[in-house]
């Protein structure tokens, strides 16, 4: 390790942030994961009506707010780890009915970002 300007050392320095800073401003993370299609049909319906009310923004931005605004007590947060684990695809898509044969059908999209079709 060495000692930056501040006397910071660089482990501490990366794995720190000044706590008043916006978090739109602050260092980042790279996250990546996989995603349900139902679910992540179901975040392109979010970015649509959150474009649909004016907001210009990304997937990424909404999901962060998601989880910013999220409950943080252990039980509520068990119960919606329940729900997600019994819940079928049908359950995950908004605005849409599920039709007879139980088929859903989802619009494909191209790689890259996405920030709503409205």
């Amino acid at each position: 390790m060495f000692t930056v300007a501040g006397g910071w050392d660089m482990v501490e320095k990366r794995h720190s942030v000044d706590a008043a800073e916006l978090l739109r401003l602050s260092r980042d993370r790279q996250v990546s994961f996989r995603f349900p299609l139902a679910l992540d049909q179901r975040l392109d319906a979010l970015m649509d009506r959150a474009v649909a009310s004016g907001e210009r923004t990304t997937r990424a931005e909404l999901l962060q707010a998601l989880i910013l605004d999220c409950v943080s007590e252990g039980t509520e947060l068990g119960d919606m780890l329940r729900r997600l684990r019994t819940s079928s695809n049908g359950d995950a898509v908004l605005d849409r009915d599920v039709p007879r044969d139980n088929v859903l059908q989802f619009s494909e999209h191209k790689p890259g970002p996405r920030t709503g079709s409205a």
